[in-house]
């Protein structure tokens, strides 16, 4: 599965300042349509390092959210 950053954006960095994980899903998928269609199976976030389940978290005090794929194993 390629990067989001290939598969989506041009880029691998955007400045967006979302309110929370929900908003940049909508964000993103303004940028990418079709990006929140597979952002619930195949995406993780981590929040200033920390992985984030919580879409609804403020995050006006974050500095940095890195999109990841979801991985699945035994």
């Amino acid at each position: 599965m390629p990067p989001f950053d290939k598969e989506f954006f041009a880029t691998d960095r955007l400045d967006l300042a979302p309110h929370n994980l929900f908003d940049l899903v909508d964000r993103l998928d303004g940028l990418a349509p079709g990006f929140a269609a597979i952002a619930q199976p195949r995406v993780h976030f981590a929040v200033d390092g920390v992985l984030e389940a919580d879409w609804s978290r403020d995050l006006a005090t974050a500095s940095e959210v890195i999109v990841l794929p979801r991985v699945g194993g035994g």
